[in-house]
C-alpha cells in the first residue's frame, strides 16, 4: 500500500526487532533541523509564487517501492532485484530521465598530458574518451588525479562537474572547494571529473552539439530518449570504464558524487550503472533526492519550464499533478540500494527542499531492509510512533545509518569543504 502524506506510513515489511541499529541517538530523541524563519521569509518575499511554508504543504500519498506494478508485494530480495527494480527503472526512463539507446558504440581513451602534481604525491592526467559509432565519433575531455607512494589500489570518485572544465596545472595550484584535488589525495582516494556541458551542452538549444545528437545521428529526440541528465550520467560511466582499466584504482569503490544539477545526475548514474558503489547527491533538490510531491521550493513545474533538456516531456505533463506520478525519488534512492547513498542539503538552500530530501531517503528504507541493508527511516518502519519525529538532524551533524547518510550543512546552495569532509567520512566507512 502507498505511504501517505507528510508524516510516514511504515512499511508492511516485518523486520527482526534485533536487526538494525542506529548510529547515534534514536530519531525521536536527537537534536533534528527547522527552517529558519528568517530565511523562509526572505525567500518567500523573493519567489512568492513558490511554497516554503511546511503547512502548506498538499497533502499526498507516495508510491509503495514495494508494490509491483501486479500489486503484488516485494517480500525478497530476489523478487526485487529481477521484477521490481526492472519496473521501478522503466518508469523512471519514461516518466523523467528517458531512455537510453541501444546502438552499438565502441569507447577509447587516449591521454593528453600527464604531470606530477601536489609536491609529488599526485599524478595528474589529462584525457579524452572517444566514442564511435560505425565511422563517426564524439568526445568528450576529462580529468584523473591518482595517489602516488600508495602499494594497494585507491578507491575513487568521479565528480560530474556541472560549472566549468577543470585543467591539472588550475586545479592543482589553485584551492577549489568544488573540487578539492588535495583534500581528496590526502584522504586516499583517486579524482576523476568532467564538465557536463561538454558532453551534452547545458542549455534548451544545446542538442545539435552533443551526445545525445550523436548517437540519434542529428534525428530530434523522441518524448522518452534520453535528456541531458542521463547523458552525464552516462558519460560519468564512461569515466568509470576508464578507472576499470587502472590497476592503481579499485574500480570496485567508486562513487559518483554532483551538485545541484549534477547530484540529479549523480543519483540516476548510480541507478542505472550499479558499478558505482555510492551515489553522492548534494543539493539536488527536485529531480533529485527531493521529494516531487511535496511541491516545495522548485516544482515540476518550474524545473521542466526553465530546463526543459533535463527530462522527458512526459515528466512536465505532471506539472501541478505530482500526485499522480507513477514514482517519485525515495524509489531513485531505493534503485541505487543496497549500494551506499550519502545526501546533503543546505539551511539556506530552501530552493531544494531540504527536509523533501531527507525524507526521500527515509521512504527508501524498506528497500534497502529487503536487502538485509541498514539504512535511515528503518526506526520509523519498527515504530510508527516515531512518525511525528521524522526530522532531518540537526545543522552540520551527519546521521549515517548503514548504507545511507545525510547532513545538513550551514549556509546556502554550493558543494563546500565541510561537504566534502563529511562525505568522505561517510565514504571511509563503506569503501576503506
Amino acid at each position: 500500500m502507498p505511504f501517505v502524506s507528510r508524516s510516514i506510513i511504515a512499511s508492511s515489511l516485518l523486520l527482526a526487532s534485533s536487526a538494525w541499529a542506529q548510529v547515534g541517538p534514536d530519531n525521536n530523541m536527537r537534536p533534528s533541523w527547522k527552517a529558519n524563519p528568517q530565511v523562509v521569509q526572505k525567500l518567500a518575499a523573493k519567489r512568492g509564487e513558490f511554497n516554503y511554508d511546511e503547512s502548506k504543504v498538499p497533502t499526498f500519498q507516495l508510491p509503495d517501492p514495494l508494490t509491483m506494478n501486479d500489486g503484488r508485494t516485494v517480500s525478497d530480495a530476489a523478487t526485487w532485484t529481477n521484477t521490481r527494480r526492472p519496473e521501478l527503472m522503466d518508469l523512471f526512463r519514461h516518466h523523467v530521465y528517458g531512455h537510453r539507446p541501444t546502438t552499438d558504440y565502441s569507447v577509447e581513451f587516449t591521454q593528453v598530458s600527464q604531470t606530477e602534481v601536489l609536491g609529488g604525491t599526485a599524478i595528474g592526467r589529462e584525457l579524452k574518451a572517444t566514442i564511435k559509432i560505425d565511422d563517426r565519433t564524439f568526445s568528450f575531455p576529462f580529468v584523473v588525479f591518482i595517489p602516488t607512494g600508495v602499494d594497494h589500489p585507491v578507491p575513487a570518485v568521479v565528480l560530474i562537474n556541472n560549472r566549468y572544465f577543470t585543467p591539472v596545472k588550475k586545479v592543482t595550484e589553485e584551492y577549489d572547494s568544488f573540487i578539492p584535488v588535495k583534500d581528496l589525495i590526502d584522504r586516499g582516494y583517486a579524482v576523476a571529473s568532467f564538465f557536463t556541458s561538454d558532453v551534452d551542452p547545458d542549455r534548451a538549444d544545446g542538442y545539435a552539439e552533443g551526445i545525445r545528437s550523436f548517437f540519434a545521428n542529428g534525428q530530434p529526440p523522441t518524448d522518452d530518449a534520453w535528456r541531458s541528465l542521463s547523458a552525464w550520467g552516462f558519460a560519468a560511466s564512461k569515466v568509470l570504464d576508464h578507472l576499470e582499466t587502472l590497476d592503481t584504482v579499485d574500480a570496485t569503490k567508486v562513487a559518483v558524487v554532483g551538485h545541484s544539477r549534477g547530484g540529479k545526475t549523480s543519483l540516476w548514474a548510480a541507478a542505472e550503472d550499479p558499478r558505482f558503489a555510492i551515489g553522492y547527491s548534494n543539493h539536488s533538490g527536485c529531480g533529485g533526492a527531493a521529494l516531487s510531491r511535496r511541491a516545495f521550493g522548485e516544482t515540476v513545474a518550474r524545473i521542466t519550464s526553465s530546463f526543459p533538456h533535463w527530462f522527458t516531456p512526459n515528466y512536465a505533463k505532471f506539472a501541478g499533478r505530482e500526485n499522480e506520478l507513477p514514482v517519485d525519488q525515495h524509489e531513485l534512492i531505493g534503485l541505487i540500494a543496497p549500494r551506499g547513498v550519502y545526501v546533503a542539503s543546505a539551511d539556506e538552500d530552501l530552493w531544494a527542499d531540504p527536509r523533501g530530501e531527507y525524507l526521500s531517503l527515509v521512504e527508501s528504507a524498506p528497500v534497502f531492509a529487503v536487502l538485509g541493508k541498514q539504512s535511515i527511516g528503518q526506526d520509523v518502519m519498527k515504530d510508527p510512533s516515531l512518525r511525528s519525529h521524522v526530522n532531518p538532524p540537526a545543522l552540520d551533524t551527519p546521521l549515517v545509518v548503514g548504507q545511507t547518510g545525510y547532513h545538513i550543512g550551514s549556509g546556502g546552495h554550493g558543494l563546500k569543504h565541510t561537504d566534502w569532509k563529511l562525505f568522505l567520512d561517510f565514504a571511509d566507512g563503506l569503501l576503506k
